[in-house]
């Protein structure tokens, strides 16, 4: 009886510890994807003869986003002419300015950038974009480490002229689930945002 009063701490002790281990693995926090912020968005085409169009997308809070209040600036593009489009992506509420775009580069497979137009806006590539469809066409010009479209460079041949078209850009944060078939709709937004597009002579 004496023997088994002794051992008895010793195992309420053993017993303890496992229960501590167990509750500290179950209550370990998840690891969170946060998604970037932006307070400036440009869109910079360039056309080969050097011409550059500028539009800019602004929130000087970083909300900028789905659903924030930010200052858009109009796209007017020469018809039948070729562009290549890239970014200008920062974070003005740090200093010193962060450039947001190299982040997204450093991180290829988990974003992708998708676009939707007015419909036969642009000769190449046809169609209307591959937000609500993935299977629309769209001239990427870049990839991630897997081979699967990036966006940070596309290429657009515009049509005839043309008003109140539209031109949305949208960039996905997909960590763990961007694949060959994965969709805008997929993962996060980190942002959403529709830009006035005019066509002309």
């Amino acid at each position: 009886m004496y023997k088994t009063n002794k051992l008895r701490p010793l195992w309420i002790l053993i017993l303890s510890i496992f229960v501590f281990a167990a509750c500290t693995e179950a209550e370990a926090p998840e690891e969170e994807n946060e998604t970037e912020i932006f307070t400036d968005i440009e869109l910079i085409f360039t056309a080969e003869d050097g011409t550059v169009v500028r539009a800019l997308a602004e929130d000087p809070t970083g909300g900028l986003g789905i659903n924030s209040s930010f200052t858009i600036q109009p796209i007017t593009l020469k018809a039948n002419t070729t562009y290549t489009l890239t970014f200008e992506m920062l974070n003005r509420l740090v200093t010193p300015v962060e450039d947001v775009q190299l982040e997204i580069a450093e991180e290829d497979d988990e974003h992708q950038v998708f676009f939707e137009f007015t419909t036969n806006a642009f000769s190449s590539p046809t169609g209307n974009g591959n937000i609500q469809n993935r299977n629309g066409a769209v001239n990427y010009l870049d990839f991630d480490r897997n081979g699967l479209p990036l966006g940070l460079r596309t290429s657009w041949t515009t049509a005839g002229p043309r008003t109140n078209a539209t031109f949305r850009v949208w960039l996905a944060h997909q960590p763990g689930v961007k694949t060959a078939t994965s969709s805008a709709q997929d993962g996060d937004v980190d942002w959403d945002i529709t830009f006035p597009l005019t066509i002309v002579e």
